[in-house]
């Protein structure tokens, strides 16, 4: 399937337009369940440190803002009654689906964004396009987020 144009966006989105794995859904146990409950304590205190990672107009789920990274973070912040989510997202419609926000070039300008850049993660496809971005797990680096 051909896309046209294909951007990345970074932009705060409200929590309501996005679409994420709502928790509610499934049970966590045991790790999961520790690692969940470490993140809310640290964006309890601290915010969102690092963008979730969003597709919108792709295959896949179509014309939705749908996370692929940052589930947790999202239902956390639902949780929470965070209004609004730092987000990069990979528009995979911007010849025909405006997002306004700031264009992201290059991995230096997508690094920015997070708050421990040399350890991100960003994944390309074939053709050299963004396939995924993902910020360290934060159980590895909890102590970095104070």
């Amino acid at each position: 399937m051909f896309y046209g144009m294909i951007k990345l966006i970074y932009k705060k989105l409200p929590i309501n337009e996005i679409t994420y794995l709502n928790r509610e859904s499934f049970s966590a146990e045991g790790a999961e369940k520790n690692f969940y409950n470490s993140l809310k304590s640290s964006i309890s205190k601290y915010g969102i440190k690092d963008p979730v990672y969003i597709e919108y107009g792709g295959e896949s789920y179509g014309d939705i803002l749908k996370v692929i990274v940052g589930n947790n973070r999202v239902a956390i912040a639902h949780e929470l009654g965070i209004k609004e989510i730092p987000c990069i997202i990979k528009n995979f419609k911007a010849n025909t689906y405006n997002i306004e926000g700031t264009v992201l070039n290059t991995d230096e300008e997508i690094r920015k964004y997070f708050h421990l850049p040399n350890q991100l993660q960003i994944r390309r496809d074939k053709d050299n396009n963004i396939d995924q971005i993902m910020p360290p797990w934060y159980i590895e680096v909890m102590d970095e987020y104070v």
